[in-house]
């Protein structure tokens, strides 16, 4: 049976420092922890420094051997890490069966990357002389990790540095803390030794000031927010390598010959799936004018057929909001967006016997929203789409380069030449099309523009090597 959802629902707090809580009953708590101290970052550089060394030295099978081992084990524990990632981040048990498939992918790959770690032989100009390469591991990788994809993103970042060499010390987000516990013991479990590995808990900035200053800290990785990404660029020790993946502001174009029934069904996993919390997820679809208004009518169904609820309950489509800081957010800004002219075309239904304290949102299509509302100029991290009507493919590009930032866009079209001409100018680092803008492969590359990703190392496939190993020449006189 569905209900309304509150459009106002009453304040909320985030849990106590130290626990983490189920999202959609906030007064469950599912694990405990304690929070790191500046003095426990410092060592978990120094035992992962210590460590790296002979982690490195090892054949590359011991490597891929415990990195496979440990894509078996994720496997094998599927259910079970599933249930732990919808306890604490609120996605729907299928959707977080796949981000476990997909870690373990990912572990797979990684285990072949150990074998990849190459160097090249070059021609020189000095007669006698061999020109060559050598790559090797950094030694200490710091991965800071966030609540959204609390598995698939931590394996995206620890497995290719672990494969090269590399020591990782993992720093998950605080909301889902037991995930990132249950991966470091699922780790040591399959051959990775715990000093490899070390784990940070908990959001005290003296912490992570003293892991980002730590000049053993060769490189950081971190997904998150605008905010958080530029504080890591501005505390991080000067010669440390950064990979930083940030806020999407992205569109789906949906043009005049568009298949309108898929590209709704498209937009609505895009935009909808996942609650919206996904940095690739789609806040905005530039639709032609002349199909606008039956792009909004087969929209507005697929709105309508969705259900809010608990994630372990059946027939539930989208989970609650992760922390009581979305829900606030979301809320106030869906509430501004009504105030500024913005009309609300379709909302989901929820589950009548849902916990009132959960931290709800329910996915809302939006029309006639102001060009500079936050809902159209922002990034909205989630269950909320708006529809902008433009005149055709070009002025949906020109307002999708017009962005700040440049993660994904995609576009709806059945003329090749109309999607190849928007593929090749958007100013994005991932086009899809006739495909959601969220999802991506395990082997491509993953990174955005513009204000998106800082630093020019993209994560995913064989080029993750390049952001955890260094390069060395070397010239070896041999005589004539």
């Amino acid at each position: 049976m569905h209900s309304a959802l509150s459009l106002a629902p009453a304040a909320r707090s985030d849990p106590p420092a130290g626990r983490s809580v189920d999202p959609s009953a906030p007064g469950r708590i599912v694990h405990s922890f304690r929070p790191a101290t500046a003095a426990d970052a410092r060592a978990a550089v120094e035992a992962a420094a210590a460590a790296a060394p002979g982690w490195a030295a090892l054949p590359p099978l011991r490597r891929a051997t415990a990195l496979s081992g440990l894509a078996d084990l994720l496997e094998r524990r599927a259910d079970e890490i599933a249930a732990q990632i919808t306890r604490e981040e609120g996605k729907p048990l299928g959707a977080a069966r796949g981000e476990v498939g997909k870690s373990a992918e990912q572990f797979r790959l990684a285990a072949q990357l150990a074998y990849l770690v190459e160097g090249t032989s070059f021609p020189t100009e000095t007669p006698g002389t061999f020109a060559y390469t050598l790559r090797g591991p950094l030694g200490v990788v710091a991965a800071v990790t966030p609540w959204n994809f609390p598995l698939s993103l931590a394996a995206r970042k620890i497995a290719p540095a672990l494969a090269a060499g590399n020591a990782v010390v993992f720093k998950p987000s605080p909301v889902a803390a037991g995930v990132g516990a249950l991966l470091a013991e699922i780790a040591v479990e399959a051959g990775v030794p715990a000093a490899v590995l070390p784990v940070l808990q908990g959001h005290d900035p003296a912490a992570m000031d003293a892991l980002l200053r730590d000049e053993r800290v060769r490189a950081v990785t971190f997904t998150g927010s605008d905010a958080v990404g530029a504080l890591v660029r501005e505390r991080a020790h000067g010669q440390a390598r950064l990979q930083l993946e940030l806020g999407g502001r992205n569109a789906a174009v949906v043009a005049a010959d568009a298949d309108l029934e898929q590209a709704a069904a498209d937009v609505a996993v895009g935009a909808f799936g996942l609650t919206g919390q996904a940095c690739t997820s789609t806040d905005r679809v530039l639709v032609a004018r002349p199909v606008a208004a039956e792009f909004m009518r087969l929209l507005a169904a697929h709105v309508q057929a969705l259900t809010v609820g608990p994630g372990t309950a059946a027939g539930v489509t989208t989970g609650p909001v992760a922390t009581a800081a979305q829900c606030e957010r979301l809320s106030a800004l869906k509430g501004s967006a009504v105030a500024a002219g913005a009309r609300i075309v379709a909302e989901a239904g929820a589950v009548a016997d849902r916990d009132p304290e959960g931290f709800w949102v329910a996915p809302t299509l939006f029309s006639d929203v102001p060009d500079d509302h936050p809902l159209v100029t922002g990034e909205v991290f989630g269950p909320f789409c708006s529809v902008l009507p433009v005149a055709d493919a070009d002025e949906a590009l020109t307002r999708v380069n017009a962005s700040s930032h440049g993660l994904v866009a995609a576009i709806h079209t059945a003329d090749l030449a109309v999607a190849h001409r928007f593929a090749a100018r958007a100013h994005t680092g991932i086009v899809k099309v006739n495909a959601p803008t969220t999802g991506n492969g395990v082997t491509p590359p993953f990174g955005g523009w513009k204000a998106s990703s800082g630093g020019a190392f993209p994560e995913g496939g064989r080029q993750a090597l390049d952001f955890v190993t260094d390069t060395k020449t070397v010239y070896l006189t041999h005589g004539s």
